[in-house]
């Protein structure tokens, strides 16, 4: 299997391979030129040295006598050879004697250091290098230093020594940057095994598991993406465990009731009277509007919720709410009162689930706002929409329960049980529509003096 140590592995050992024969070889060029260069200026220093030297004793007698005698007792290795033709081009010394009394442009020599007496030229010189075996023709210049001609094999050998111990520096460095990939190589890959361990865990249902990456990189970035993508499906797992076991206690009660009068009035022992039926039919309208609080609410957080926008006066629209609760406040001996803000635009919003959610609030306040409390409803326009704030007297919510007010089926202290009426899904309702709608709900409460639950609607275009 082809794992991510591997390929990192493989690549690198590539780059590191590329990258130091590259550098040798670039090295071994450039050396290999500067030193040629170096060599061919000595060589270029020393002809020049020789040429002034028999230009001085052609002078002292004005001739070339004894020159085959002066070029034979030159320092030079069996690998060079000098040559020197006079001002017509014939050659009048070689240092073997080969090409004597020979024209220089016949035998192929050019470009020959001039050799000058009393401000003349009077003949020319070529230093050749040649290789060991032969002292064939060779070539011009190259391989000379600057005291002294240079065999060709002393040069090989100096390239050839330069060459080894670049490519034994090149392998060294290699391997040491090998050694230190592997290890960064085995840093990188180790967190990833461990976010492929925490999947591991996660498929097999342990949402409990955490990835302990001490990282501060991407990787560690990843890991704690992972450790928070995890913690949320533990939220989510226990959710929804909590969810079912919700929705089964609470339809657990409608239908325990509903079955006991059932089997009461087939035992003889209730009247199939109206009074038994509209227990009967109570429980019933309860578990309808249970289940479609939570359809509605699972709608809602699919993101498959459908508003109905239409331009609605808001205005009209918390009027006539307040007023379908009126009575049912006044039941209660609790005041209803609308504080309503001027010129109050219209706003495209869904007016049956706006409607659903200033009801949900106006039932919460009235359940929990004892006998000669207030509720305050009141309707402010705001520069980027409008602003439905419903304000009670009541008991108020505590400060622990304030971050779970808006969980499904989440009910605040003993007194808001299922004595009182409610599912506990209202706020989880009312939360939910207005987000759907891109708004947002706040609550502001202490406990005693009551509770106030601002909507803010946006400008929809």
């Amino acid at each position: 299997m082809r794992t991510l140590t591997w390929k990192l592995g493989g690549a690198l050992l590539l780059i590191v391979v590329v990258s130091v024969g590259l550098m040798a070889y670039l090295t071994n060029l450039s050396t290999a030129r500067e030193f040629q260069q170096y060599v061919s200026r000595g060589n270029t220093m020393y002809a020049q040295s020789l040429a002034d030297s028999l230009g001085d004793a052609y002078a002292a007698g004005n001739n070339w006598s004894n020159l085959q005698e002066r070029l034979e007792s030159l320092p030079l290795s069996t690998s060079q050879r000098v040559i020197v033709a006079d001002s017509s081009g014939v050659v009048i010394g070689d240092i073997t004697g080969e090409w004597l009394n020979r024209n220089s442009a016949d035998i192929g020599l050019s470009n020959g250091t001039p050799i000058n007496a009393s401000g003349q030229t009077v003949g020319s010189l070529y230093l050749l290098t040649t290789s060991e075996t032969g002292m064939g023709r060779g070539h011009m210049g190259g391989r000379i230093s600057p005291a002294a001609p240079v065999p060709v094999a002393a040069n090989d050998d100096f390239l050839d020594r330069v060459n080894t111990a670049l490519w034994q520096v090149g392998l060294v460095t290699a391997a040491v940057a090998i050694v230190i990939g592997l290890l960064l190589t085995r840093q990188i890959t180790r967190p990833v095994r461990a976010l492929i361990s925490g999947v591991r865990h996660l498929t097999k249902g342990e949402l409990s598991y955490r990835v302990k990456v001490k990282s501060y990189d991407e990787i560690g970035e990843l890991a704690e993406s992972f450790n928070t993508m995890a913690s949320g499906l533990e939220r989510g797992e226990q959710s929804r465990r909590q969810l079912t076991a919700d929705i089964t206690h609470e339809l657990r009660t409608p239908l325990t009731i509903i079955n006991g009068t059932v089997d009461g009035i087939v035992d003889g022992v209730f009247q199939p009277d109206k009074e038994h039926l509209l227990s009967i039919k109570e429980q019933a309208t309860m578990m309808t509007h249970l289940i479609g609080d939570l359809r509605d609410i699972s709608l809602a957080e699919s993101g498959q919720l459908k508003l109905n926008l239409v331009s609605t006066n808001v205005v009209e629209l918390v009027k006539r709410v307040a007023s379908n609760y009126e009575v049912t406040a006044a039941g209660k001996n609790v005041r209803i009162e609308l504080q309503e803000a001027a010129q109050v635009p219209d706003m495209r919003i869904d007016p049956v689930r706006i409607e659903q959610v200033i009801a949900n609030l106006l039932t919460n306040a009235i359940r929990y706002t004892p006998s000669g409390g207030n509720i305050t409803v009141s309707v402010k326009s705001e520069e980027a929409g409008l602003v439905i704030s419903i304000a009670d007297t009541g008991e108020g919510i505590a400060a622990e329960d304030m971050p779970y007010i808006f969980e499904r089926f989440y009910r605040s202290g003993s007194s808001r049980a299922r004595k009182d009426g409610g599912t506990g899904l209202g706020l989880a309702i009312v939360k939910q529509m207005v987000e759907a709608h891109g708004g947002k709900v706040r609550v502001e409460s202490e406990a005693g003096k009551g509770s106030v639950f601002s909507i803010f609607l946006p400008l929809l275009t």
